[in-house]
Order: structure tokens, then sequence, then C-alpha cells
């Protein structure tokens, strides 16, 4: 044989071990990435269950500050007339005192 039959074969088996060298690296990380989702889906899971008991409640919570909020809207409208109208007595003592 010729040498660059030789020299052709060995590029050809390093090329192949190479390849194969990365595509075992690839499916070892997917095998990996395999496992971590499958424990994030184990944990969403447990999640759901230790979470459903909450559901009526977090509706009467939801309710309350729903309700809260209102409230508060309607307090902070009376606390910027209240502002406004210090304001103006103020200004109306300064000049009174001036």
């Amino acid at each position: 044989m010729s040498a660059v039959l030789w020299a052709t074969l060995i590029y050809i088996a390093i090329l192949v071990a190479v390849l194969a060298a990365g595509l075992i690296m690839i499916a070892w990380r997917l095998i990996m990435t395999a496992k971590a989702i499958a424990e994030i889906h184990a944990a969403l899971g447990q999640a759901e269950v230790n979470t459903r008991p909450l559901a009526g409640s977090v509706e009467t919570i939801n309710g309350a500050l729903s309700a809260l909020s209102a409230g508060l809207k309607s307090v902070y409208g009376h606390l910027i007339r209240a502002d406004g109208a210090l304001g103006r007595i103020i200004a109306k003592l300064r000049a009174s005192a001036a």
C-alpha cells in the first residue's frame, strides 16, 4: 500500500474517534439534562401537592386584599384632598401673618 493510502486511513480513524468522542460527550450531557429535568418535574409535582390545600384560603385572602385595596385608595384620595386644604390654610396663615 502507498503512503497516501495509509495516511488517509489513519486520518479517517482519527476523525471517527474524535466524532465518536464528541457524540459520547453530547449523549452524556443529554442524560445529565434529562436527570435534572426529572428532578425539577418531581419537585414541581410535590409543590403542587403541598399548595393544593391553600386554594380556598388564597381566594379568601385575595378577596379581602381587594377590599383593602379599594379602602386604601379611598383613604389616599381623602389624604390628597386634606393635603390640598392644609396647603391653602397654611398659605392664608402666612399671608395674614405678613
